[in-house]
This record gives structure tokens, sequence and C-alpha cells, in this order.
């Protein structure tokens, strides 16, 4: 798929990992009572209890996260893994008390989104000071980084992704754009947006925000239908979720060109020339690749990204390789 995009004595142990000296690695011995390390010892229990605690839902996108996760945890539990998942659906108390009963069931690590992070602070810094390691998926770049047991942000760069969304409106000639913003909350939409922004103009782009969009999809699409229909200057959608953006392909006037974040059934829109692109940000991989950190990161004290995050996307999914990924997302890893 087209993607369109120490040398110092060891000196402390955090939330990235080991800085050593040539093969100077005596950890266990150099930071024994900081909260990493009581990670790294808990790394010899023949149970390694790792937490996925996110704000997703059970449709085309999270399906497809969540089968990462089960794969590997089907792939590592002979290395006596046990993974617990929680879905919230947008419900904050929900996952709260996930991140609490991870907590509470002794996780040696927790994996989670984060699209509204000053909801998630007091549980995460509880988890961190109590030397469980944390890793962010999917939202929350940078939220919690500076937590002291804080490994890597497995995603996507929302900005970035944007941009990308923006260059192939432009590419294909849309004068303004509508997008709707269907979680409130969520930071990383806003900063999809503002990516889009940045490529085609403050004043071509109109964000339409509709909570709980995903909920009341008639509802949503007559919001849609009526924002076009006062603005005539639009002629291009993008949706934030195929959920939303698909319903919505029919409540936009006919020609209108149409572009949507990730995948679910978007691949049939554009073979169907319904739909131009979809921006996938392999939501598949968000899923597998932490719990292969976690456990990595507990037995043998690995990290990864030393500050960056590890990008899953943004790829982009258009007419000339819909084919290839429609083979993948019927085995539904894709």
């Amino acid at each position: 798929m087209d993607n369109d995009f120490i040398d110092e004595e060891f000196t402390q142990l955090t939330r990235r990992g080991l800085f050593l000296k040539g093969g100077a690695a005596a950890a266990g011995l150099t930071v024994l009572g900081s909260p990493t390390a009581a990670a790294f010892a808990a790394g010899s229990a023949t149970n390694i209890k790792v937490a996925v605690v996110t704000h997703g839902d059970t449709g085309s996108f999270w399906s497809v996260f969540k089968k990462g996760v089960d794969q590997a945890a089907k792939d590592l539990k002979s290395r006596g893994v046990s993974v617990t998942q929680v879905y919230a659906n947008n419900d904050v108390p929900k996952q709260v008390a996930g991140i609490n009963a991870a907590v509470a069931s002794g996780a040696k690590v927790i994996a989670t989104s984060v699209p509204d992070a000053s909801a998630l602070k007091d549980p995460l810094r509880k988890a961190s000071n109590k030397g469980i390691e944390i890793i962010t998926v999917n939202s929350g770049l940078g939220a919690f980084d500076s937590l002291p047991t804080y490994e890597v942000h497995v995603g996507q760069t929302e900005d970035v992704a944007g941009k990308g969304a923006g260059k192939q409106f432009k590419k294909a000639g849309a004068k303004k754009v509508l997008i709707v913003i269907h979680e409130s909350s969520n930071s990383g939409l806003q900063q999809r947006a503002s990516g889009v922004k940045s490529v085609m103009g403050a004043s071509n782009v109109k964000v339409l925000t509709i909570p709980n969009a995903k909920s009341d999809i008639p509802g949503t699409k007559a919001k849609v239908k009526a924002a076009f229909n006062a603005d005539k200057k639009l002629d291009s959608f993008l949706g934030l979720d195929p959920d939303v953006t698909i319903p919505c392909i029919s409540s936009v006037p006919k020609g209108t060109k149409v572009g949507t974040f990730d995948v679910g059934g978007s691949i049939k829109e554009i073979q169907a020339g319904r739909m131009l692109f979809a921006i996938d940000q392999q939501q598949y991989l968000q899923g597998y690749l932490p719990v292969v950190f976690a456990v990595l990161f507990v037995t043998n004290l690995n990290t990864v990204g030393n500050g960056a995050p590890v990008l899953t996307g943004p790829g982009i999914i258009n007419k000339a390789n819909a084919a290839k990924v429609a083979a993948l997302a019927k085995k539904g890893t894709r």
C-alpha cells in the first residue's frame, strides 16, 4: 500500500528506556525502587497481565483493532500473557473504571487510548506511580509522556494524517470541504481537521461537530444535508469514521468529492466510484503492537520509540490499491 508519508554512562531508567555506556547494563542494580524497576522485577512472573482500555466501540474500526489485540494475545499466550480488554464506547466513567480495574488486578502494562487527557489524568498517574508501564494507542500522543513509566504512543500523527486528506482533496480540485467531527471531546479529531485546514486554507473548510453522531445516523445525515443546502460553495465531504461517512454519501449532492478516515466499508465505495479515498491508520497494528511491546518490556526491558511515536499511518487507500486491501479486509485485519 502506498504511504503518503548513548554514548554515556548509565544515568537513569525512565519512561523511555535505558541510557547506557558501552556494555554497562546493570539496570536492575542501578534503579531498584523506581516504578519502572518494579515493573521489570515483575517480568519473572509466569503470568504477564496486559490491560487494553479504549474509548472505542465495536464498530468497523475498533473491531479490526480488537482483532490485532486478540491475535497478539494468541501469539504470546505460550509466554504467559493474558490480556483484558475494555471498549468504553465514549463512556468516560467506564474507561476510567477500566483503568482502575486493571491496576487493582495487577496489570503490568496498560495500553489505553486518550481522547480526553484531563479525564484520564488521575487514574493513569496512579497506575504509573504503582510501576505500571503506560502505552497510549490511537489517540493521546504527547498527553502523558511526563509519567515516569510512560513508554510510547502507537498510532498516527493526526495533524499529518489530516494534511494527507487535504492533499487528496486538493489534488482532486476540491474548493470547500465539510468535515464532520463525531466525538466532540476527541482532540485527535480536532487535529485531523486542523491538518486539512493547513492544506486547504481555513476559509475553505467548514467543521460540523455532531456529538455522538454514530448513535443517531438519521439525525447526522439530516445535519449534513442541511449544511450543504446552507452553503452552496461546499463541494467536498470528509467524515472521520466510515460509520459516519458512508451513510452520509446519500445526503450530499451528486458529484460531491467524498473522503473518509479509516477503512470499514469504504473500500467498496472507492471501487464503485462513490468515494475518492480513505486515510488508513492501520488499526490492526495499534491493537497488536502494544501487546508485543508490553511483553518485551516486562520480560526483557526492551523499549521503543525513544520519545517518538511508533507510527502506523497514515496510508492512502484509493482506486489504485483498493482491490488488494479489500482482500485483506475480508480477513478482518484491514
